[in-house]
């Protein structure tokens, strides 16, 4: 009997985690996406990926760009609410876009370290959600 009782307390606990965690992603979501914005575009007549954030707070103070799943791993900083940059690719990669993900770590004076995800996605697709997670 013990057993069972402690299953059913092991799983509504569980339950309980999963659906705060949720809940503080879709928040977290709701209140970063009103302050950033980031888009990667691949634009293929032109050998390149466009990235750009923007900071409607001004109070970015830096931001660590990376593309992963690269040879080598692209990384840049910037300082300051928001950047352009334009980084060389001469073809969609073999596994696609999914397998180069465009994060940022946002140093921001308000709310401290943010991390940013999204996807490059080719020119006149649809754009990728973006993922946002305190750190």
């Amino acid at each position: 009997m013990n057993k069972k009782i402690t299953l059913a307390v092991v799983c509504t606990i569980i339950v309980f985690a999963v659906g705060l965690s949720i809940t503080q992603n879709i928040a977290a979501n709701e209140k970063y996406s009103r302050v950033f914005s980031l888009s990667a575009t691949f634009f293929a007549d032109r050998g390149y990926v466009e990235i750009k954030f923007n900071d409607v707070s001004q109070k970015t103070t830096s931001v660590t760009l990376e593309i992963l799943g690269m040879e080598q791993s692209y990384q840049k900083i910037f300082s300051g609410p928001n950047f352009s940059v334009r980084v060389p690719f001469s073809a969609v990669p073999q596994y696609g876009w999914k397998s180069m993900p465009v994060t940022l770590v946002v140093e921001h004076q308000e709310f401290g370290r943010v991390g940013i995800k999204t996807e490059i996605h080719n020119q006149g697709d649809r754009v990728p959600q973006i993922i946002y997670s305190e750190l």
